[in-house]
């Protein structure tokens, strides 16, 4: 009999992807890839330079989402940069010209954001595991208690949401690389 493979929880991967030895000042390693979902099996979809979330049909593209650790905030928060593969744009937590929170997909390398500590808490995201460890959030340093989120609706761009309103902000997990 097979034995069944382990899937990681949200804090066995990032502990590995956040284990960075003390005083190193090694480059950083090429972006971990992951594909992420929602509660209602909605993934992420680059679609007109907006990252949505839909609902995943046979020949729906896969849209792989880059991370790299923010090794100047604490890392014990997991703060991370993320991005969508082979886009040069991150994800960015801005106030809108009405003073609404939402993300925007800004032109940026995700490799040079943590050059610029100053300017990169808009591109970081606190990551925490939730459920038993399969799911995760993400909230913004820029905003905190304001949290990546889905509609209900499918198609719709991803947002920020605080917790308890109606938008979905735990998101399942599979590591690609």
């Amino acid at each position: 009999m097979a034995s069944k493979t382990h899937k990681k929880t949200w804090d066995e991967e990032m502990a590995g992807s956040f284990h960075i030895p003390a005083g190193a000042d090694a480059a950083l390693p090429e972006p971990y890839l992951f594909t992420f979902w929602d509660l209602n099996h909605k993934y992420f979809f680059l679609l007109e330079d907006k990252l949505v979330a839909d609902v995943k049909t046979p020949g729906s593209p896969e849209q792989l989402i880059a991370v790299l650790p923010n090794k100047s905030l604490d890392s014990a928060q997991y703060p991370m940069f993320m991005a969508p593969e082979k886009k040069n744009s991150c994800l960015s937590c801005v106030k809108s010209g009405t003073g609404q929170y939402q993300i925007e997909l800004k032109e940026k390398d995700i490799r040079e954001l943590e050059k610029d500590p100053q300017n990169a808490k808009a591109f970081t995201f606190y990551s925490k595991p939730a459920g038993n460890g399969d799911k995760c959030t993400f909230e913004s340093a820029e905003f905190p208690g304001w949290f990546m989120s889905t509609s209900s609706e499918a198609g719709k761009p991803i947002g920020l949401s605080q917790k308890g309103g109606t938008q979905n902000i735990l998101f399942y997990f599979e590591k690609k690389s």
